[in-house]
């Protein structure tokens, strides 16, 4: 029995649940057969692009690239047709005659236990992954017979529980695992919670629990918005205070945001309660005083969603609001008034959009320069940046809301740069993977466990770091079953981590359903708590256990620094990204957790378009880089 110092998982500890094969093409994870293995493992890895297929099911493939191993061969011959199997034949010649061309095969004498047909390692089996997302399986095996034919035995749906992500994100991790000495592709989630913290009691419905960082040291307090009057929570050594009345917070947000928007190098609140907008100022004692803002007509119909753009110069915080049509930009003035603005001139163009209109502002097409994407149930608009707070006329874009309530939440889940989406609503999940320019595409069945275990009916979903590998992990909070932590694997393959979901035997009350949830470190512990309320109104923190302070980088913005955000920030470590998070004044931050102590290096690109790096050295616990100053 091996052990892996990386996850301190004793191989072979549960091999019975990996044998795992159902139509749905699931499998769960396999600690004794990682992508690590398969690469090392292969004499010969190969990118073939599918030519044809002839009525007798022969494949013709280009060899597009060697990734490992040599071959004089510049084209593969497959007998499709070959293996006792009929129907999966005929789906693999469908799938080429369809348009799908792309596959990588890995060719060795494989050991692996318990594996069955092929990978015995007594002779060479190809290993070949044609990643179709709508078909029940991914994975087959080949086998070389006279004449260099390639003769397909059958599809391997165990092979799942070594990848199960799409063949483009297995290309990056054969790149990946060949390029570093230690190569890290985490089987389990190797974290759990430690002391549970109540935070205080709701009785009324609330909207979201989110962490805000007001005092700028970057120990976040809990903001819980709520129709009936929001509340900050601030923890005080091992409990919290309701710190709402000592701050005179006055607001009852339907949604919110947080920004300067009176240039005073402080943090403001802006609340949209259903009827009125108002700013709530932060004095320099802490309190916050309230001003109710005229918006005229701008916003009759309602405001879905409140967000921070920085626009440059002084006083260069505006608001941008998400309406059921045009976006509409609250520029505040010295008074603290707002002029209403449209996002963009011109009708708006969608004609059946259906419900919804949220707004996200981020980089989504890694030039530098701040993006709008809006969400509705049946698609979105794309209000790609031209300049700092200029944008052009909205392109139609795929990425959807979905129906009822939805959460939708930011991350670069296969380390490309680029900002991909997932989405919790009341029919099912999505992760909206972005390729640039705009466009995404809805790749949550390649995506891992997630596509088949993450359920409906989500009520908020949030992403972060929760095993502190420096890898964006999914966290969905539900309103009829547990909370599911689904960690990622690197490059958008995401596996469930179930010893951290929040059922009753962890947190009675906790399994029917929850209202919000969030992560942040808000213990200061260098790892990321988990912020819970529960139906009942119950709000809790579980805390990460950690030895010591955990290792990882932080990087923020501050209020007094020279631009304000969204800034998408980068990490990396050696030669790879572990990802982008978009950060404002008055988030804790972006984490970047690390497995050893060593360095990670940040990358930004300013509103302004310039860019900066830093290089931290990470040693003894948690590291805090304020990049705008």
């Amino acid at each position: 029995m091996k052990y892996s110092t990386k996850t301190g998982w004793h191989a072979g500890a549960c091999w019975i649940g990996l044998l795992a094969f159902t139509a749905a093409a699931q499998a769960f994870i396999n600690p004794t057969f990682t992508p690590v293995d398969m690469v090392k493992q292969s004499d010969q890895i190969l990118l073939l692009e599918f030519k044809s297929v002839d009525a007798k099911g022969v494949a013709k493939a280009t060899v597009r690239k060697v990734l490992k191993g040599n071959t004089t061969e510049k084209e593969f011959t497959l007998d499709v047709m070959a293996g006792p199997f009929e129907d999966q034949g005929k789906d693999f010649a469908a799938r080429i005659n369809g348009g799908l061309k792309q596959a990588v095969i890995f060719i060795g004498m494989f050991k692996v236990e318990g594996m069955g047909a092929g990978g015995d390692g007594e002779e060479s089996v190809g290993f070949l992954h044609f990643g179709d997302q709508h078909s029940d399986w991914r994975w087959c095996s080949f086998n070389k017979s006279k004449g260099n034919i390639w003769n397909f035995d059958r599809a391997q749906n165990y092979l799942l529980g070594t990848w199960a992500g799409s063949t483009e994100s297995l290309l990056s991790v054969v790149n990946y695992v060949q390029s570093e000495p230690d190569p890290y592709v985490p089987s389990v989630v190797g974290a759990e919670w430690q002391d549970k913290i109540k935070i205080g009691q709701f009785k009324d419905k609330i909207g979201t629990i989110r962490p805000v960082d007001l005092s700028g040291s970057g120990k976040p307090d809990v903001f819980v918005a709520c129709g009936t009057g929001d509340r900050i929570f601030r923890l005080n050594g091992k409990s919290f205070v309701d710190m709402t009345d000592k701050l005179a917070l006055k607001s009852a947000s339907a949604v919110y945001a947080w920004g300067d928007f009176n240039n005073d190098q402080r943090l403001d609140l802006v609340s949209w309660n259903g009827r009125e907008l108002s700013i709530h100022h932060q004095n320099a004692d802490g309190t916050f005083v309230k001003k109710v803002c005229d918006t005229g007509a701008a916003l009759q119909n309602g405001c879905l969603s409140l967000s921070v753009l920085d626009m440059g110069g002084k006083g260069h915080s505006v608001i941008l609001a998400g309406t059921n049509g045009t976006p509409v930009l609250l520029i505040p003035d010295a008074g603290g008034a707002v002029r209403p603005e449209p996002l963009v001139k011109g009708p708006f163009p969608l004609k059946k959009p259906g419900a919804g209109g949220k707004c996200l502002p981020a980089d989504f097409d890694k030039d530098g320069i701040v993006d709008v994407i809006q969400l509705f149930e049946q698609g979105g608009l794309f209000y790609k940046g031209k300049a700092r707070g200029q944008f052009d006329e909205p392109a139609e874009t795929q990425a959807a809301a979905g129906k009822g309530r939805n959460a939708v939440c930011m991350g670069d889940f296969d380390g490309d740069g680029l900002m991909d989406l997932f989405v919790a609503n009341e029919v099912r999940c999505q992760l909206w993977h972005n390729t640039g320019k705009g466009q995404f595409l809805d790749l949550l069945a390649l995506s891992g466990e997630i596509a088949y275990i993450a359920k409906p009916e989500g009520n908020d979903a949030f992403v972060g770091d929760v095993n502190n590998d420096g890898l964006q992990d999914i966290f969905i909070a539900y309103g009829g079953c547990a909370t599911q932590l689904h960690y990622n694997r690197g490059f958008s393959s995401f596996a469930h981590g179930r010893e951290m979901d929040v059922n009753d035997a962890l947190l009675p009350g906790s399994e029917g359903s929850q209202q919000s949830a969030c992560l942040a470190d808000f213990s200061g512990a260098g790892a990321e708590d988990l912020a819970l309320v529960l139906a009942n109104g119950e709000a809790w923190l579980l805390t990460r256990k950690v030895e010591g302070r955990a290792l990882s980088v932080t990087a923020a913005l501050s209020c007094s620094g020279t631009f304000y955000g969204p800034v998408n920030v980068s990490a990396w470590k050696d030669k790879r990204c572990l990802g982008t998070w978009t950060v404002n004044a008055g988030d804790p931050g972006a984490l970047f957790g690390a497995t050893e102590a060593g360095t990670i290096t940040l990358q930004w690109t300013t509103p302004d378009g310039k860019t900066g790096k830093k290089d931290v050295v990470v040693k003894n616990g948690p590291v805090r880089v304020v990049i705008n100053k």
